[in-house]
């Protein structure tokens, strides 16, 4: 480990990706780095070295897309007829729809020094468990990533080829004859446990973290107070700025039993569960993403041992290919990591048989909602109704509809006009979609200039009914989808994120000498304090 110097910044610049870059997709411990290639036979040679695991159909969720025969059916599936005018082709952007990416961190322990304390174990080498277990839901249109952790031992009912085997802690999916019958049998498990759709996954062992990390010459981390973890191996002896090597960072994200050093006590870091452990993986993955930014993608030239060490770590579906992956680096090029949005999954302790597991709490679904395109609910949405259907139209009964399923809305009379419209804005795109699903034909999408969260919908002569049944999020969002600007990197060419755990709530009592467990969770967070920087 090395230290870094602190200085003081005037102004914190937003990091960058390169323009017309190329993208590695690799996690570690549930990391998923992007990292920037200008040398395209350097990132095709390697990308074409990546293990790929062939997926048996239907196990991954297909992408939505809008057949070309969409565009001459109403949602009735009714035939329009010649005298009807001719509708637009809907066309699909050129980002693509929003995808689910599981992220998989093995222990597996291949490639290991013997005397690396991630290498003892009860079991051979070459069996993993499934470690880490994040969803990151990236939506390239918009740019924006969301992350959300499964920890390990919640307790769910294992799918293997359509079918419930048996119930057991999430970890144990993977162990079904290796990765290349694991890894599905995990996605399985995932999907028809949680109903989230996952379209592709990533997974890396520890000998791939490992390497990877070091291949970055590290990840700087700060930490306010020495800290440790006896089981995993951690010991950083000095407060201020660290750069863990790949072996120390397999410790600080596999840390169960974190104690930091204070008055000459060594107090422990919250209450060491799997929650607190999933917030530091998060925490570490946004650090190990500005660290990839500033080690190549901010370069003119990437090291092709970067690449190659990406490459090598990573074990992918067969489906995520190299053209997939170069959108995903375009849509993404200028995104910051630390605007990466972070999803709470409540759960609670549970004792079943003789095994202590976690089981999902309270208001689970809201946060799977996220991960199926559902985020908002009516409630959250006003909307400003025009009426453009002509004289004689019943205007109270379609604001009385609009009101029961739970919409704000307010209704006023326009000029005469033949589609139905929703107005949006870039920030209430999500709530158009929504709005969207209840309206009956699917409306046309228009997007406007303005920062407003409310929406405006234009009911036209076309407009039918508002059905009972909404539409799936999947169908209104690939005919709302083309409205969103492409971008020039796409044709070719600040605030940090929130905690996932209840911080304020004390749990453990406190003993003479001894710093607030929960609060120590808050402050270890590897970030720097404000004013200064780290790596």
């Amino acid at each position: 480990m090395s230290p870094c110097v602190s200085e003081e910044i005037n102004e914190t610049k937003k990091r960058t990706w390169l323009q017309k870059v190329l993208i590695f997709a690799g996690i570690a411990s549930g990391v998923l780095i992007i990292a920037a290639s200008i040398r395209l036979a350097s990132f095709e040679d390697a990308v074409e070295s990546i293990v790929r695991i062939e997926v048996p159909a239907g196990v991954l969720a297909e992408l939505p897309t809008v057949p070309q025969n969409e565009a001459l059916k109403d949602v009735n599936e009714k035939v329009v007829s010649d005298s009807d005018p001719e509708p637009q082709e809907v066309k699909p952007h050129p980002a693509g729809p929003p995808r689910n990416i599981l992220l998989v961190g093995t222990d597996s322990a291949i490639g290991l020094d013997p005397d690396d304390p991630a290498a003892n174990r009860d079991r051979s080498a070459g069996i993993g468990l499934a470690d880490t277990i994040m969803i990151v839901r990236l939506d390239p249109a918009l740019a924006k990533a969301t992350i959300m952790s499964l920890p390990r031992d919640l307790y769910v009912t294992i799918y293997r080829e359509g079918t419930p085997v048996r119930s057991e802690k999430l970890a144990s999916a993977l162990l079904v004859g290796g990765l290349e019958k694991g890894a599905p049998t995990l996605v399985e498990t995932i999907t028809n446990n949680f109903d989230i759709p996952i379209h592709n996954f990533a997974i890396v062992d520890f000998f791939g973290f490992e390497t990877l990390v070091d291949e970055l010459n590290g990840v700087p981390l700060w930490f306010p107070y020495p800290v440790r973890d006896v089981a995993s191996g951690l010991m950083v002896l000095e407060a201020g700025c660290t750069t863990l090597d790949g072996r120390d960072s397999l410790a600080f994200v596999r840390s169960r039993k974190l104690e930091a050093f204070i008055n000459g006590n060594w107090n422990r870091v919250g209450v060491w569960n799997d929650l607190e452990r999933n917030q530091r993986q998060q925490d570490f993955l946004i650090r190990t993403i500005q660290r990839a930014i500033g080690k190549g993608a901010r370069s003119v030239i990437v090291q092709d041992d970067l690449i190659r060490a990406g490459a090598e770590a990573v074990v992918l579906d067969d489906r995520l290919s190299i053209a997939e992956l170069l959108k995903l680096g375009r849509a993404f090029s200028d995104f910051n990591p630390s605007d990466l949005e972070r999803t709470l999954l409540p759960v609670v302790d549970a004792v079943i048989g003789a095994s202590a597991v976690l089981e999902l709490g309270g208001g689970a679904n809201s946060s799977f909602g996220v991960f199926r395109g559902e985020s908002l609910t009516p409630n959250d949405i006003s909307i400003r109704i025009i009426d453009s259907r002509g004289k004689n139209k019943n205007a109270d009964e379609i604001t009385d509809e609009i009101a029961r399923r739970g919409f704000n809305a307010d209704m006023r009379q326009g000029e005469t006009t033949g589609e139905t419209v929703i107005e949006f804005s870039l920030d209430s795109y999500e709530a158009a979609v929504l709005l969207g699903r209840f309206i009956q034909p699917i409306p046309k999408f228009k997007l406007v200039n303005g920062s407003s969260e409310n929406l405006t919908l234009v009911i036209g002569e076309d407009f039918e009914a508002l059905p009972l049944m909404p539409k799936t999020f999947e169908e209104v969002d690939a005919r709302a989808r083309p409205s969103l600007p492409v971008s020039d990197k796409l044709l070719g060419s600040n605030e940090e994120a929130s905690g996932v755990i209840n911080l304020d709530k004390p749990i453990l009592p406190l003993r003479q000498g001894e710093i607030s467990p929960m609060k120590l969770v808050k402050e270890i967070d590897g970030q720097p304090p404000s004013g200064q920087k780290c790596g």
